[in-house]
């Protein structure tokens, strides 16, 4: 599964870097430049609630391939659509998309029913790693790979990779079953169905001649627990939209990805467009944030499990957590918007090509970039273990009712940062300063509201 996520994102950077020889050669303007980056979320956003209703139907290794092939196949005729107008290259980002969007919930479904929670946030942040691996191998490919054979390369080779994992994935054994999660479910399905029937025995007044929970006979309490229980296949989603928890988890989910794809989408045209550096030196340079926040991968979830290992509550872990990922990023945020160079040097700078902002300064933003980066891989083992601490059993229907949330930054927040540019020609004011904003109201939503209780309809 993070080979497949690896890959959800090299066809999504592709983009990111490839727009610039592209808008160079079909003479697109900022606005064109971020509807293009933006399509691709309105296919992603479609896809997010059928997701998850989908592959809690027939499991996410199913679905996880069926989304590959079908943004595998988006990317392979980007190429030739670019040829024949705007909308019909639009038109193919939405195709991938709608594929990729079914990647998380899938991978979430399959998580929840392989993965011992003792274990999860290490199993979520590697999968979900495999998105920021993906980014940084795909930024260190398209530059050279564009500059070699011309930007149609990286959406051809891209593609053969994703149809190649389609047709080994069966050979993994997806839908095989973990010995130890077996024996973990049985158990919390038996501690829950006692405490139920126990709560109801004494409600009516039975419960006088059983000492423990462990003396109550357990088909009578198994009997009990499916009276209270939805029927099978029967996912109940006005119960997620009363949960407090889930609406903090989705106002996250917005925030987070605000900042994250924004940035990817921009990043490469930020350096060309506002510090004054060609293809494969901006290729380069946004790389090295996505090199940072993947080194910092491997530290996050053995630290997120030990500590809930040593006593620390699961729900002041995920909180910790995702603070550093707001926070921290937010600050670097707001000092990139104070650094980054001034209107009238930035318009010099897309006009002449000579660089608005010496070595130094570009140092400074990268590095900045960097850290905000390494920081947001916390949310790894903060709202992305989240959905299966609530309800391990509607963790990839909740993950549709966020991500489509998730989604929209995709759409709003890509498509406004080109509007802005055009507008204001402040980098600051489309980029950065809104990024910042959501970040921190991110955090206190979360902070307030946020929890990794098991939901009573769960």
């Amino acid at each position: 599964m993070a080979v497949a996520f690896v890959l959800c994102n090299m066809d999504k950077v592709n983009m990111s870097v490839a727009v610039i020889p592209m808008a160079a050669e079909l003479g697109w303007s900022a606005t064109e430049r971020g509807l293009v980056s933006s399509s691709f979320f309105w296919g992603y956003s479609l896809t997010q609630l059928p997701a998850g209703y989908i592959s809690t139907k027939i499991g996410g290794a199913k679905v996880l391939a069926a989304g590959v092939a079908l943004w595998s196949f988006g990317t392979l005729i980007a190429p030739p659509a670019a040829q024949m107008s705007l909308v019909a290259l639009c038109a193919t980002r939405v195709l991938v998309g709608l594929g990729e969007g079914f990647a998380p919930s899938a991978a979430t479904a399959v998580l929840a029913k392989l993965v011992p929670s003792t274990e999860r946030s290490r199993a979520v942040a590697t999968v979900w790693g495999g998105l920021d691996v993906g980014s940084a191998v795909g930024l260190l490919l398209c530059g050279p790979l564009i500059a070699a054979f011309g930007w149609p390369s990286v959406f051809y080779l891209f593609a053969v990779l994703g149809l190649v994992w389609v047709a080994a994935w069966p050979f993994v054994q997806p839908d095989k079953l973990d010995p130890d999660m077996i024996e973990e479910q049985r158990k919390k399905d038996q501690e829950r169905a006692m405490r139920q029937a126990l709560a109801q025995a004494q409600a009516m007044g039975n419960a006088a001649p059983y000492e423990s929970v462990d003396e109550m006979p357990l088909s009578a309490t198994y009997t009990k627990l499916e009276k209270s229980l939805p029927p099978d296949g029967k996912v109940p989603w006005g119960e997620f939209f009363k949960s407090a928890p889930v609406w903090a988890v989705t106002v996250a989910h917005f925030c987070f990805n605000w900042g994250y794809y924004t940035l990817l989408a921009w990043l490469p045209s930020y350096f060309e467009l506002a510090l004054g550096l060609n293809v494969e030196r901006s290729s380069f340079l946004t790389l090295i944030p996505y090199i940072a926040m993947t080194c910092m991968m491997p530290l996050v979830g053995p630290v997120a499990d030990g500590w809930v290992r040593s006593g620390v509550p699961l729900t002041r872990v995920r909180k910790i957590c995702q603070g550093i990922a707001f926070v921290g990023p937010a600050a670097c945020m707001i000092a990139c918007a104070l650094l980054t160079p001034a209107a009238a040097a930035t318009a010099k700078a897309a006009v002449t090509g000579v660089s608005a902002a010496g070595p130094v300064l570009t140092a400074v933003l990268v590095s900045l970039m960097s850290v905000a980066f390494a920081l947001g891989a916390w949310s790894r083992a903060g709202l992305y273990c989240n959905h299966q601490d609530l309800s391990p059993k509607y963790a990839s229907a909740l993950l549709g009712i966020t991500n489509t949330a998730g989604a929209l930054p995709g759409v709003l927040g890509v498509t406004a940062a080109g509007y802005l540019l055009d507008t204001t020609a402040s980098w600051a004011l489309a980029l950065f300063i809104p990024t910042a904003i959501c970040q921190l109201f991110g955090a206190a939503v979360y902070s307030v509201f946020a929890s990794s209780e098991r939901q009573s309809w769960s």
